[in-house]
């Protein structure tokens, strides 16, 4: 038996099917992430609208009269939690309402309880945590969503071949990052076995790479190191901006990508700070600063022998074939 999630009105009485779900959310890409991590046997069928504001949703519940809102938090025009609010002052107390937001202040936390939210999860959000807090909203607590069991070979890759701990431990996580930036699929993201090196001689990078150094709240100095080379950037970047593939292609023979194309892999690079692992609970990663550089970097070298932890990818794009495949790698400092 499969799934199935579909708009309109159910076609049966049966109370335990056809739960209706609405998801608000001002990206496409993260709507169809949401709907397919939903789809699901255990879930059951479900009858799936999405909106891209609050405004949208306010209309929307009232036709569609949905018995749980997913909502993003931020977003143009009426936000998340005004959403709720007016809700709950119209007469919409039935409405089970929960939040998934990139947003991790502690006040939205005390926000959405205090205006009745059933729960508040975090992107990059693990699937199978948001089938059991959507079961939750659908009255179905009782559904035990099993965890996925990788592959042997996935399980095997799980952690780098030196024995140190992962600075990024969830490929699916990184993956789903990587889809919500490009706004597509058609991409393959991999660990990658072989780490990458820099040149014996001077200690200089294998071409231009993105630079990204990350902070972390209460600790000095850098916490961590994000690279992306030539291939990655302008892919990561290009496909994000809508380049096309000449325009990649240029970047690419040039050993430079354009300035949106850089903008965009450093929004990337931005997006993936959640993912970097936490060494105490009170370690909050982010992005300081990026740069582009191919010269003689000592102290990352240094890093590349001293690290705490390291995590190293391959990005293939098939469609992009003729650009190569990208490298992504991340150490702990």
């Amino acid at each position: 038996m499969t799934a199935h999630a579909h708009t309109g009105q159910s076609q049966g009485n049966n109370q335990t099917d056809g739960k209706k779900l609405l998801i608000v959310d001002d990206s496409r890409a993260i709507q169809a992430i949401i709907r397919r991590a939903l789809e699901c046997e255990e879930l059951g069928e479900l009858q799936i609208q999405t909106a891209r504001d609050g405004a949208e949703a306010l209309d929307k519940v009232a036709a569609f009269r949905p018995d749980l809102v997913l909502s993003d938090w931020h977003m143009p025009g009426v936000s998340g939690i005004e959403m709720l609010q007016t809700l709950r002052q119209t007469g919409f107390h039935d409405v089970a309402v929960g939040f998934v937001t990139t947003d991790r202040a502690s006040d939205c936390q005390t926000q959405a309880r205090s205006n009745g939210a059933l729960f508040l999860l975090h992107k990059p959000f693990d699937d199978q945590a948001l089938r059991s807090a959507v079961a939750l909203g659908l009255g179905r607590s009782g559904v035990q969503v099993p965890a996925p069991v990788p592959p042997p070979a996935a399980a095997a890759s799980a952690a780098p071949a030196t024995g140190e701990p992962p600075a990024i431990e969830s490929l699916a996580l990184a993956q789903q990052t990587l889809f919500a930036h490009l706004g597509m699929r058609g991409f393959e993201l991999a660990r990658h076995q072989q780490p990458l090196e820099l040149r014996q001689q001077g200690f200089v990078l294998p071409g231009p790479q993105l630079v990204a150094l990350y902070g972390s709240v209460g600790r000095k100095g850098v916490y961590a190191v994000g690279l992306l080379d030539l291939p990655a950037c302008c892919l990561i970047g290009g496909l994000a901006a809508g380049s096309s593939p000449k325009e990649m292609q240029t970047a690419h023979e040039q050993g430079k990508p354009n300035a949106r194309q850089f903008e965009l892999a450093s929004h990337f690079m931005r997006q993936m700070a959640p993912l970097i692992k936490k060494r105490s609970p009170s370690d909050a990663p982010s992005l300081s600063t990026t740069r582009l550089s191919s010269q003689p970097l000592d102290k990352l070298a240094s890093l590349l022998e001293t690290h705490k932890g390291r995590s190293d990818f391959v990005l293939r794009v098939p469609a992009q074939a003729p650009h190569g495949d990208g490298r992504l790698s991340f150490l702990l400092a």
